[in-house]
């Protein structure tokens, strides 16, 4: 195992926008599928392997790269090594990047689901405060540990194992019905 890690690791140092955006793609159909198979429970019959497949393409293409990006900048907004410096990096973060991806994962999935602009927004509109809220009980102080002990090229690492399961509530919120959905649905029947 320790000859895999090593290997990780030098591609990660050698490639690390290839190898954050493979390995965020990874753990975020890890996600999907734990959402579809033990929240939804669909069943490998009923699973929506299309809907795995784009968020996979989402976390390679976007996430991945988007996040190592974002942990570079914070770095070099926030130099030094300072007892504080890591508080402004995870109030920062929390900020600006939590509402940023959470909007773009959502928006994507729901494009990704058909909707319409008007429908992306509706479920924005719904969802968007409850999951924000929900991440802000999580991230923050997962973000304190990270940028505290975790190095540059790992911070990324380490949000995306404790983000298998943030992904499987994300996935499972972002393809389901939202609030204004199901009353639609109530007050019809």
């Amino acid at each position: 195992m320790s000859r895999l890690w090593r290997a990780y690791l030098h591609l990660l140092n050698t490639h690390p926008i290839k190898v954050q955006g493979i390995t965020t793609g990874a753990l975020i159909c890890v996600g999907d599928v734990l959402a579809q198979q033990f929240v939804e429970k669909k069943g490998l019959h009923g699973h929506d392997y299309a809907r795995t497949i784009r968020q996979g393409i989402f976390g390679v293409v976007f996430v991945g790269p988007v996040m190592i990006s974002w942990y570079r900048v914070l770095d070099r907004l926030y130099p030094g090594t300072g007892k504080l410096v890591p508080l402004y990096k995870v109030a920062t973060d929390q900020v600006i990047f939590a509402p940023f991806i959470i909007t773009c994962f959502m928006s994507f999935v729901a494009f990704g689901r058909g909707k319409t602009a008007t429908e992306v927004k509706d479920q924005l509109s719904a969802d968007f405060i409850p999951t924000l809220l929900t991440a802000y009980k999580i991230y923050p102080a997962l973000q304190i540990f990270n940028f505290y002990i975790a190095p540059l090229n790992l911070r990324p690492v380490v949000v995306n194992v404790v983000s298998i399961f943030w992904n499987t509530y994300l996935s499972w919120i972002s393809n389901n019905p939202t609030i204004q959905e199901v009353a639609v649905t109530k007050d019809t029947t």
